[in-house]
């Protein structure tokens, strides 16, 4: 039997209790004239990732004339987003996306909602061996191999560089240390030294790479994998004094890292599409929940990455979104 912590059912109760995603808010609820009701299950809140996400869900809703909550927990937490899932199921919504902290815990909840008769789709992060019915997101292994040749080029194809990774059960972040991997390994003269794991702190990623500049002084640069990871890498560089000796590049053009690239500390940012990829998966699941998707099961749509660089970074957010 699964195991759910207290705080994990406080944090789902609190959450369905301030969106309004009380039983019976699914497609019919309120009458034929309710609008259907489609929920967003992202790993965390706190990242500002995430705050796009639900921007472009929100617009999308708009557009489509449909009601969309983005519920999670504040920080990653599996056990947490679990909770969030079991209460949405109650509310028999028209549709799910969901992005896991770990996979395996929620394909119970993925069934659960296919048995009911609700389409369940996977967004920004995959889940494999559930019954979702496709992905739409990054293609994680070529964006890591795209952050592994970014990161190749600011150092000159050479040198020893290193790896901080927000976690090793999310599918989508070892897809990217995949991509990362196999992009290196293209360069003979550059060799990884040191891969950490910060679980998603930014606090414990700047140790991290405290830690590994301490271990390896002749490190030319760092890839950081998740979100909070960059951040936290740019921080030990600049306590450090070695912006301009040492290179990082890591995801999403989030404030923190615009604020590394602006400081000296960040050389290439790989962006995803968080606005336009939440767009999309609502209107996936719209078209599913009305008959009208031609996606087949085990659709896979991949929404891009962009490399952003301190000679493209004001051009790119002039264009964001």
């Amino acid at each position: 039997m699964r195991k759910i912590t207290l705080a994990a059912v406080t944090v789902s109760v609190a959450l369905i209790a301030l969106t309004g995603c009380s039983a019976g808010g699914g497609p019919q609820a309120g009458g034929s004239g309710a609008k259907p009701v489609y929920v967003f299950l992202p790993k965390s809140l706190n990242n500002p990732y995430w705050v796009d996400a639900r921007k472009g869900m929100e617009a999308e809703a708009k557009k489509l004339g449909v009601t969309a909550k983005f519920l999670g927990p504040e920080n990653d937490d599996a056990a947490a987003q679990v909770a969030i899932f079991d209460s949405v199921l109650a509310t028999h919504p028209a549709g799910i996306a969901i992005s896991p902290n770990d996979p395996a815990s929620v394909t119970s909840d993925i069934a659960a909602a296919r048995a009911a008769g609700i389409p369940v789709i996977a967004w920004d992060g995959p889940v494999p061996k559930s019954e979702v019915l496709g992905y739409i997101g990054t293609d994680n292994v070529a964006a890591g191999e795209q952050a592994g040749e970014a990161l190749a080029k600011s150092v000159g194809n050479k040198g020893s560089v290193a790896i901080v990774i927000g976690s090793l059960s999310a599918v989508n972040l070892n897809q990217r240390l995949e991509g990362v991997k196999k992009a290196i390994a293209k360069h003979p003269d550059m060799k990884i030294v040191a891969t950490e794991v910060s679980n998603e702190s930014i606090a414990t990623a700047q140790s991290s790479a405290e830690t590994i500049l301490q271990a390896h002084p002749d490190l030319v640069g760092f890839v950081g994998i998740g979100g909070s990871d960059l951040p936290g890498i740019a921080g030990a560089l600049k306590s450090g004094d070695k912006c301009s000796s040492v290179k990082s590049v890591g995801f999403d053009v989030v404030p923190q890292g615009i604020a590394g690239m602006k400081g000296g500390c960040v050389s290439a940012l790989i962006s995803q599409k968080p606005y336009g990829m939440t767009g999309q998966a609502l209107k996936i699941l719209n078209d599913m929940n009305n008959k009208k998707s031609s996606l087949k099961k085990g659709f896979n749509v991949d929404t891009g990455v962009v490399t952003v660089t301190p000679d493209t970074l004001a051009d790119f957010l002039k264009t964001a979104h």
